[in-house]
């Protein structure tokens, strides 16, 4: 005789039951970012501000000494290092050149000697060009954060991958731009502002 219910018991021991794997890659997720924290609390205090999702974004201006003016978006997040040196913050970036091109990079970078405070601690940007892109694209800015400011110098790396007037040439393609260094400072900003230094050129507050 079957139940008015209408619902049909199941057998014992074959009862239904649901899939931890969202708890458990949830649970994977809060225990990186509970270790990246503990390793590095500075993330939680990025470029003079409160950063709880431990990620900064900022754009500016790029200036070489050849008079070539880039401009940049730049966003990174702490990342758990793997390996002694290895790098604390990866993230994205977008570089407009003087001729309107804008490039997408990813970023790896190394934050040093930095615990509680990042202020004037040295930090190394490496930047690379996606490995479908056109022109092959890697440099590295050198700098700190100072305040609410990232002020940052090429120290001639750029001259590896772009021409004297900003055109993307490749790297390690034709010669480079004699003598040139490139510095610049960001300031917190989101992406949406990034045609502020590309799209307007010579418009920028920055």
């Amino acid at each position: 005789m079957t139940s008015g219910s209408g619902q049909e018991s199941m057998p014992p021991g074959q009862q239904r039951k649901g899939c931890g794997c969202l708890s458990s890659i949830g649970g994977m997720i809060l225990l990186v970012l509970a270790l990246t924290v503990l390793l590095n609390p500075w993330a939680l205090h990025i470029g003079g501000r409160p950063t709880p999702a431990l990620t900064w974004h900022g754009i500016g201006k790029l200036h070489s000494t050849t008079g070539a003016t880039y401009g940049i978006f730049l966003e990174v997040g702490a990342h758990l290092a793997h390996g002694r040196g290895g790098s604390n913050l990866t993230g994205t970036a977008k570089l407009c050149t003087p001729q309107g091109e804008v490039i997408p990079l990813t970023v790896d970078a190394y934050l040093k000697r930095a615990w509680l405070d990042i202020d004037g601690k040295p930090l190394t940007l490496y930047f690379r060009s996606g490995k479908d892109a056109q022109n092959k694209i890697r440099f590295e800015l050198l700098g700190s954060w100072q305040g609410q400011q990232l002020e940052l110098s090429d120290k001639g790396s750029m001259a590896m991958a772009f021409a004297a007037d900003g055109s993307a040439k490749g790297y390690l393609i034709g010669q480079n731009a004699p003598k040139e260094n490139t510095t610049g400072i960001l300031n917190y900003a989101t992406e949406s502002q990034f045609n502020s230094v590309c799209g307007d050129k010579g418009k920028s507050s920055f």
